[in-house]
């Protein structure tokens, strides 16, 4: 009887080994494949930078005119935008168009979630580090799998955006700090994070919580109760919220159950199935991590690196029902569509379920290897939606940045500049704007390649394939012109496209590194590329050229790294 008792406890030890052996491979295949994506993930960001405005950075374009003329700087930073009062992201772009003739911010943006990434991690060691070197990779990878998660690729590649990470990254670190002891920078951080979004201001009685979590002298609770007061009652003076966005606090008071349901569909998103298994899913997830977060605060007993997981906890339950509040109405819970939300809030909700994984490793370490390696896998599934939301994000800013040449030649090509933005005469006048100031596509090198000879600006080396497929006559002067271009040497397409009259004068301008008639928010033209060039991935090109008498002239692909050109024949 014992000798068998013996051999079944020694099967399961065997077996409970053998077992984390295997999710050990798993999260070392995890951790890999994280990486792969990443690295793909910042190629497409690259890919997409431009300096090219869209949609929103055409008012912040207006908002620098006004300052150009002499207009006060205060209530331009403290005018409200469709309920944000953007005082530090205005003060960024103002940065932005002073020292950097208003270029892409996606630099600034990475640089910010990075700096979110790293403190991320850093919680994870000190939760888990010393317990548990392997839940600790697990949580890494979580974290890296997440944050640059190509789902917040809107948030990554579009330079109005990098208040999305920034709130949050401030938050995070404003914790962090309280519970190091650092108060002064735990009170800029939360400044900081208060006067980028609306949701900011929440910081505050979310740090006066944790300082009374954390036993802190209560002079440190009355310092950061007193200038929260003092922050969120200067925000909301004279606040003024669309009335036709968001449930408003009144109507989540009124219909109770769709603002619960609402908040579980910010959550559920992530799996992107329809809205109201998306909202189920959530729905449960936060139930689940409520009671987690319950049995968590009585078990715990190291309470200074839990109260900032804790506090980060809350201000993302908060700054959700926030969004609910103020941007989302019922109508989200019937989209028929798998993407019921916008991308700009999958850094809230990737962020979500960072902080979940955080606290179901650090509390249940046990049965969070299985639940944790089930969700690794499940994020895994979407790995191939996520890509093409990567490469479909590059590719629009990629056009839009195309597009932009049409700015610098006055080109009237309203189809594809009224996506950048719709209304014309304003749109005229701020590119005016621009183009005197030499900020955004005016400050670029291409800006300076019109009415310039070819042979002046670059050596010219080689030849490279490729042709024009593809010519639209817009006003009896100009044409919108699409077609192909490859370096079989380098395997790779050119940066740019140049065409020239018959004396080598340049007379249009293109952006290369396209798919073939597939540009989502611009056209998407259902027909397979020719079977000359089907091989070449992203070797199409958009652009414009002005008519000229005389013969016709040529076709060069610029490769800015090299500082030369080629012949495209």
């Amino acid at each position: 009887m014992s000798e068998n008792f013996s051999a079944r406890r020694q099967s399961i030890k065997m077996l409970t080994f053998w077992l984390r052996q295997a999710g050990y491979g798993v999260v070392g295949l995890a951790l890999l494949g994280t990486l792969w994506t990443n690295l793909y993930t910042l190629a497409q960001v690259v890919r997409a930078r431009t300096s090219v405005p869209w949609a929103d950075q055409w008012v912040v374009v207006q908002d620098l005119m006004r300052r150009a003329h002499g207009e006060p700087l205060w209530p331009i930073l403290w005018s409200p935008y469709w309920g944000h009062r953007l005082v530090i992201p205005r003060l960024l772009f103002l940065g932005d168009a002073r020292w950097l003739s208003f270029g892409s911010l996606t630099w600034l943006t990475m640089l910010v979630q990075g700096f979110h990434i790293a403190l991320l991690i850093v919680l994870a060691w000190l939760l888990l580090g010393r317990k548990s070197r392997a839940l600790f990779m697990l949580a890494t990878v979580v974290v890296l799998n997440l944050m640059l998660s190509p789902f917040q690729m809107e948030n990554f590649v579009w330079g109005m955006q990098t208040m999305f990470p920034l709130v949050f990254a401030a938050a995070t670190g404003a914790f962090l700090c309280l519970s190091n002891r650092f108060l002064l920078l735990a009170i800029v951080l939360g400044i900081i994070s208060s006067f980028t979004m609306p949701n900011g201001i929440l910081v505050w009685p979310i740090l006066v919580v944790q300082s009374i979590y954390l036993r802190r002298n209560w002079k440190v609770g009355m310092t950061l109760a007193g200038i929260g007061t003092f922050v969120i009652a200067s925000y909301l003076w004279h606040y003024t919220r669309p009335l036709e966005m968001g449930m408003g606090v009144g109507g989540m008071l009124r219909h109770p159950f769709d603002a619960i349901r609402l908040v579980g569909l910010i959550l559920g998103s992530l799996f992107r199935v329809t809205a109201p298994v998306d909202a189920g899913i959530g729905l449960i997830a936060m139930v689940a991590t409520g009671w987690a977060l319950v049995r968590a605060l009585s078990r715990v007993c190291e309470r200074t690196w839990f109260s900032s997981l804790f506090a980060l906890q809350i201000f993302l339950f908060l700054s959700s029902l926030s969004l609910v509040a103020g941007r989302l109405t019922p109508s989200c819970l019937n989209v028929a569509s798998g993407d019921p939300l916008p991308g700009r809030y999958f850094t809230l909700i990737c962020l979500c379920w960072v902080s979940i994984v955080l606290l179901v490793l650090s509390t249940f370490p046990e049965p969070a290897w299985v639940v944790s390696v089930l969700f690794v896998c499940l994020m895994f599934a979407s790995m191939k939606r996520q890509l093409v939301e990567a490469g479909d994000w590059a590719d629009f800013f990629r056009a839009a940045d195309a597009v932009g040449s049409a700015l610098l030649m006055d080109v009237p090509d309203e189809q594809l500049l009224s996506v950048l933005w719709p209304p014309k005469t304003q749109r005229g006048e701020l590119t005016l704007f621009l183009r005197q100031r030499g900020l955004a596509m005016f400050h670029e090198s291409r800006a300076n390649w019109l009415g310039r000879r070819i042979s002046d600006i670059f050596p010219i080396r080689g030849q490279c394939d490729g042709a024009i497929e593809k010519t639209v006559d817009l006003d009896g002067s100009s044409w919108r012109v699409t077609g192909w271009a490859w370096d079989t040497n380098a395997s790779k397409p050119p940066d740019d496209i140049l065409f020239t009259d018959s004396t080598g004068q340049v007379i249009g301008l293109a952006r290369s590194g396209l798919r073939h008639g597939y540009i989502p928010g611009f056209f998407v033209e259902l027909q397979q590329p020719p079977v000359l060039h089907s091989r070449f991935s992203h070797s199409e090109w958009l652009g414009y050229v002005k008519k000229r008498a005389g013969t016709e002239g040529g076709l060069y692909g610029v490769f800015r790294s090299e500082g030369t050109v080629c012949t495209i024949k």
